[in-house]
């Protein structure tokens, strides 16, 4: 009895199993599908409007970069050098100094030549207390501007008061110690102003910056990681990005646009009330409640994603 009763076990089991693994890889199958006509339609869009001509065009739209930095004194003056070699006519960078504890506002005040200046303030989403605004003296660094707050315990805090000192329609968060492509905000903020339905978030693929040769915050040279765990990293990033995120985008269906490189419509984005200081998944708990006003206004809307490596983070090597 109980020899039957465990191969009864056994047997339902390898079905289930069976089973399991077939409805995987389907899923997969159709993603890949989806993800390959997402690509043909991205390509293909590239040759309507040439970025050479909407660079030019007197209609772009502006971006603000927003970046928050908690004790980033050993490498912020090179992170905020590489995010001012940005190529685009119309952007902001904001650095958000979220309580540091080190040298690192010191560090911007002498490098950049910064002094604290008069600014109206709108504190559209609630934040912890912001000490004051700062910008340079040189006109070379006019793009920069850096708010320094009191820590807010999470990154969300440190973006929201970027948010809210920001001045164009549209922003840009990532973290400061990421290495951008210099035509970044180009590539984002293009889905905004070529599609007629309205583009409330972008996103576009990370790789990972381990073993990549990096010189003064600027990447000089892409190399695979050496290390075994960079490596699961690297082809997860892949996967993730060029299988999954473009395959929902396809469909419209995504909820998740990467903390570390995304670009959101600030007026939804604020009507929603900003990142949650609380969630760990802040950037996907902002999709989401963004989808969820879309949809109660039943106003059309489209979450895109680019199918291009534009930013390379580090990631635990161990």
């Amino acid at each position: 009895m109980i020899n039957n009763f465990t191969h009864q076990i056994i047997y339902y089991y390898e079905i289930f199993i069976s089973l399991f693994s077939l409805t995987y890889i389907l899923i997969y199958i159709v993603l890949s599908i989806l993800s390959y006509f997402a690509i043909l339609k991205h390509l293909r869009y590239q040759k309507y409007i040439s970025e050479d001509i909407l660079i030019r065009s007197n209609h772009l739209l502006g971006v603000s970069v927003v970046a928050p930095a908690f004790n980033e004194g050993v490498s912020i003056v090179y992170n905020v050098k590489s995010l001012l070699s940005l190529t685009y006519p119309k952007y902001e960078i904001i650095i958000v100094n979220d309580g540091s504890t080190d040298d690192t506002l010191t560090k911007l005040i002498t490098e950049f030549e910064l002094v604290k200046v008069d600014f109206y303030y709108q504190e559209r989403i609630v934040t912890m207390p912001v000490r004051g605004h700062y910008k340079s003296t040189n006109p070379i660094y006019s793009k920069l501007m850096v708010v320094d707050k009191v820590n807010g315990k999470s990154k969300a805090d440190g973006s929201n008061a970027g948010i809210n000192s920001s001045q164009y329609p549209l922003f840009l968060c990532t973290d400061v110690d990421c290495i951008l492509k210099t035509d970044t905000i180009l590539k984002l903020a293009k889905p905004f102003m070529e599609n007629e339905t309205r583009v409330i978030a972008t996103g576009a693929g990370i790789r990972i910056s381990n073993s990549c040769e990096v010189k003064e915050g600027f990447l000089h040279q892409v190399h695979f990681p050496k290390d075994w765990y960079p490596r699961f990293q690297e082809l997860e990033y892949v996967r993730s990005f060029l299988f999954g995120r473009m395959a929902w985008s396809q469909i419209n269906g995504l909820l998740l646009v990467s903390g570390g490189l995304g670009m959101f419509d600030k007026e939804i984005a604020i009507k929603v009330g900003g990142y949650w200081h609380k969630s760990l998944g802040e950037d996907m708990e902002l999709i989401t409640r963004m989808r969820k006003h879309m949809h109660e206004k039943k106003e059309p809307f489209l979450i895109k994603y680019i199918p291009e490596s534009l930013c390379w983070t580090e990631v635990p090597a161990n």
